[in-house]
């Protein structure tokens, strides 16, 4: 595909390093707090440079910028099987341009994209109470395969608990521990190929802090955590939230192993956890109260190039989305 298209009064190109004041504008001054930290950002293209193969399509109405779509190209497994997939993420649109199909070029201009380059599928992640957008998508023959619940934290309602042992580890430091770790995960769709150099490169390298690993009466928890508010253009001293992922409780006792290390999480200056989470009715029962914001994605898929449907199976949910 050429690097500008055409529709209408509406043109599509790619994004240049000069249009990130205008873009950063479309994207909106949301506060950072409560679901907003989700992906609060100062800096609108930190969240293409996540990913080694990205690009970014605006769209423009009689010279001004009205809309604008960024797609990854990331190496993954799908049923164990290794692939290449696109993501779509942060599409908007001008309040005065909405309900013109701006939305609809750049998603088609996206999935055209992916497709030449012989992937599979692309993928999406959209909030289930964004009725219209769910409907543009899966008018444009997407799928919605699975749910996650993105939960706010507030770490100020969890308490320490003594007799949780809690120290911080390097998933990587073990050779053996990390294949343990890892393994349990290398089935789930869509998760990266290369997960240790994607996820878990430490600082300076990357954003991964580093895993703690708690031990308490009758269970044990796991959690890596992710901090890429430098790479936001966020400034630490005031937005006070970091991300967690790789999470995993074990035995009765998990959650309380869990919530002790969320406990200790206060100490770091932290106020906020933000954390993604498969949709599960009872984990979401025991951990909203604890949870200042909950935002539900779904997580949708278009396949391309004559794929089969994804099989039924647990969806990865990679941090950098």
């Amino acid at each position: 595909m050429s690097s500008s298209i055409r529709s209408t009064d509406i043109s599509l190109r790619d994004a240049r390093p000069s249009d990130s004041a205008a873009l950063q504008s479309l994207d909106g001054a949301a506060p950072d707090s409560g679901a907003a930290l989700i992906q609060a950002r100062r800096n609108f293209f930190a969240r293409t440079v996540a990913y080694s193969r990205c690009r970014t399509y605006v769209a423009e109405s009689e010279g001004q910028i009205v809309g604008v779509n960024c797609v990854a190209l990331n190496p993954v497994r799908v049923a164990g099987r290794p692939c290449m997939a696109g993501y779509s993420f942060n599409t908007r649109v001008a309040t005065s341009m909405r309900g013109r199909g701006v939305g609809s070029l750049l998603m088609r201009a996206a999935a055209s994209w992916v497709e030449e380059q012989g992937a599979p599928y692309l993928t999406g992640l959209i909030g289930v109470t964004n009725v219209a957008s769910m409907a543009m998508v899966t008018g444009l023959g997407w799928e919605p395969i699975a749910r996650f619940d993105y939960l706010v934290l507030d770490l100020a309602r969890f308490v320490p608990d003594p007799e949780v042992h809690i120290r911080k580890v390097d998933a990587l430091g073990d050779p053996a521990h990390a294949a343990w770790r890892f393994g349990e995960v290398y089935l789930h769709h869509f998760v990266p190929r290369y997960l240790v150099s994607d996820l878990f490169q430490p600082h300076p390298r990357g954003p991964y802090l580093g895993s703690l690993t708690a031990f308490g009466p009758g269970g044990s928890a796991w959690v890596s955590l992710w901090d890429d508010r430098v790479r936001r253009g966020l400034d630490p001293e005031r937005v006070r939230a970091i991300k967690a992922y790789d999470v995993t409780l074990k035995g009765e006792g998990g959650f309380r192993a869990f919530a002790a290390i969320a406990a200790i999480l206060r100490t770091m200056s932290l106020d906020h956890l933000l954390l993604p989470l498969p949709h599960d009715l009872t984990v979401r029962a025991l951990l909203e109260p604890y949870a200042s914001d909950v935002v539900e994605f779904n997580f949708c898929v278009k396949r391309l190039n004559g794929a089969d449907p994804v099989p039924p199976g647990p969806v990865y949910f990679d941090v950098r989305h």
